[in-house]
């Protein structure tokens, strides 16, 4: 066989090749979409199909937050109940609810307390019009209003077991810049500023001799810091209602 037959033989198995692979490729692009077989579909994917990187995408689900964590608290040697609550600002019955305490005036050192998170929250007025002071005993709580709007807040200290605050519905009475409070026996406390009297003996006034407020002090006065105290005289005048809830 001579150079040029074997040249035109390599030739025609070209052209014959190049012929056939023509035909398959139109007539896979000429089959009408209801009859391409399945071979042929996934053949036409196979060929759409990107080729995965080496390093897998890994798509982490969103963790789910987890819930507040309790808090303890470790009574000390000192504590009352009632001062565990006003440093966490809490209720002071909803605490002791909380431990499953039947008397809120015995708590033992190295006790673990479980700290109810849920907040004070402001009694509503019960005056629409005008102002108004609501002094709340059980969480040494004393807030003005005017128009049934919360303007202040303030945490006081009231009468303790022996001499308790009185409760009910009241009025400012008689308001002294400066007086002298005694008993005659136990106690004698000269300048007491920005009191005001709502009932017999009864009134709110600034105080120096301690600093516990949220804790029951006094023999039934309500007990407020000296600044909070002539916040409320400049703004109460004589007649303004009080309100003294348990």
């Amino acid at each position: 066989m001579s150079r040029i037959q074997s040249y035109l033989i390599i030739l025609s198995i070209f052209i014959l090749s190049a012929c056939n692979f023509s035909e398959s490729a139109t007539e896979l692009t000429s089959t009408p979409t209801s009859t391409v077989t399945p071979r042929k579909i996934a053949i036409l994917q196979t060929s759409s199909i990107i080729p995965a990187t080496s390093t897998p995408v890994v798509i982490s689900p969103t963790p789910t937050p987890l819930a507040d964590e309790p808090i303890f608290y470790t009574v000390k040697l000192g504590d009352t109940l009632e001062a565990i609550a006003a440093q966490f600002n809490i209720d002071m019955y909803g605490l002791a609810r909380a431990n499953n305490l039947t008397d809120v005036n015995f708590i033992t050192v190295g006790q673990k307390l479980l700290i109810a998170t849920a907040p004070i929250t402001a009694p509503a007025s019960t005056i629409s019009e005008g102002k108004q002071i609501v002094v709340v005993l059980s969480t040494q709580r004393t807030y003005a209003y005017e128009d049934g709007i919360l303007l202040k807040e303030f945490i006081v200290s009231t009468g303790v077991a022996d001499f308790p605050t009185v409760t009910g519905l009241y009025s400012i009475q008689t308001k002294l810049e400066s007086t002298q409070m005694t008993d005659g026996v136990t106690y004698d406390l000269p300048n007491v500023l920005w009191t005001m009297y709502f009932f017999r003996g009864y009134g709110f006034h600034g105080t120096y001799w301690h600093n516990n407020f949220g804790v029951p002090m006094s023999h039934g006065c309500v007990n407020m810091n000296t600044d909070d105290a002539k916040w409320l005289f400049d703004w109460a005048p004589v007649g303004t209602p009080v309100l003294v809830l348990p």
